[in-house]
């Protein structure tokens, strides 16, 4: 049986909708094979024709939604929400994860921590280079000692 396009879709949202059917329930339920729907998914899902899932945006997705959802308001934001296949819940969490990220004591103290930590191995380099320098210009000094007085066993 041939399926219409507009058909296809609406089953992919379904199984793509948060809290949606699995592929073995909605497969039993309009008689199509498991395979069928996993072909339909990828066919539609990869070309952007449905919404991702809101699990899966980047975070440069999230804020990119945030900050163009706070200029919206009422019935723009609702029109917004329906198109983009998010709900207001989602921009609350990711608005807070985002100031979260960025005005987390946690990492500020992680980034002092990591930048001494970096001071000190740059100490440990320079001072690792200096002996090997040190070294290798005693190794030269000893073979030019040699050549001009020979080696001590004789």
């Amino acid at each position: 049986m041939e399926y219409s396009e507009g058909f296809k879709k609406s089953m992919v949202e379904k199984l793509l909708m948060p809290g949606g059917k699995g592929v073995t329930e909605l497969s039993k339920e309009i008689g199509v094979s498991n395979q069928t729907l996993y072909n339909w998914r990828d066919r539609y899902a990869n070309k952007e024709i449905i919404p991702k899932s809101p699990r899966k945006w980047t975070i440069k997705d999230k804020y990119t939604a945030v900050m163009e959802a706070a200029g919206l308001s009422g019935e723009e934001l609702g029109k917004w929400l329906r198109k983009t296949g998010l709900h207001s819940e989602h921009l609350n969490i990711w608005q807070k994860e985002i100031e979260q990220m960025v005005s987390s004591p946690k990492d500020k103290k992680e980034i002092k921590m990591l930048k001494a930590e970096n001071k000190q191995l740059k100490k440990e380099l320079q001072r690792k280079e200096k002996a090997l320098a040190e070294t290798a210009a005693l190794l030269i000094l000893k073979k030019k000692a040699a050549a001009i007085w020979g080696e001590e066993d004789e």
